[in-house]
């Protein structure tokens, strides 16, 4: 069944961090770092902004180094402002590759937990084409994170263990007797996440992916 979407900590706005990139690449890449911390689907959403981010900012630094050399007067700040934008768009850029690369691997887990029901991390790490140590600090990172709420790495049988939601019961007391009203019946479907390919158990409205966050469509 799909989660119950909760109260989250809400992360920056993008338009604030392309602006803080501009004004001080460092503090712009601190707040993409926490906003990718906290922002599951992030990974699959965002790498083609966090990419054209770096060569905007990398740009920026070319067109102020290219403005700035060989003028007489000019101090050595402005050159060291021109090569920190460059530097920050080529660390930016590095980010945004492995935004992607993460992306495709997360995918990939997902896909064999959750839609295959593999749990051992040696038939994952095969699957993929990893080593075991790898793939087991993957999936460590993803439950950090939240991708697998209420998971974790039993290290002794060499597996994933996921939590088993817990439908509540109603408690009725055998002294009282109610009419029956008639039944209802919800028919469950399986939706495929757009973002990380999760399969998810939904009823009723379509809410947001339990393993990413990402909106079902």
């Amino acid at each position: 069944m799909a989660k119950v979407k909760t109260k989250e900590k809400k992360t920056m706005a993008w338009g604030w961090i392309i602006f803080w990139f501009i004004v001080f690449w460092p503090l712009g890449v601190l707040f993409l770092l926490r906003k990718l911390s906290k922002d599951k689907s992030a990974v699959w959403k965002d790498s083609r902004k966090v990419t054209t981010m770096s060569f905007v900012l990398a740009g920026i630094g070319v067109l102020v180094f290219m403005s700035i050399v060989g003028s007489p007067g000019v101090g050595v700040y402005f050159y060291l402002w021109a090569v920190a934008l460059i530097g920050g768009g080529i660390w930016t850029f590095f980010i945004a590759k492995k935004m992607k690369v993460n992306g495709e691997r997360y995918s990939k887990y997902i896909s064999i937990i959750v839609n295959q029901s593999q749990t051992s991390i040696d038939n994952i790490a095969s699957a993929v084409g990893l080593d075991y140590s790898t793939v087991s600090k993957d999936l460590q990172k993803m439950i950090d994170v939240g991708y697998f709420y209420g998971a974790y790495i039993d290290v002794a049988q060499r597996e994933i263990i996921l939590a088993k939601p817990v439908m509540p019961q109603e408690t009725v007391s055998p002294n009282l007797h109610y009419a029956q009203a008639p039944s209802v019946q919800v028919q469950e479907r399986i939706v495929n996440c757009t973002s990380c390919g999760a399969n998810n158990r939904v009823t009723g409205q379509l809410g947001e992916c339990e393993y990413c966050g990402s909106h079902l469509q």
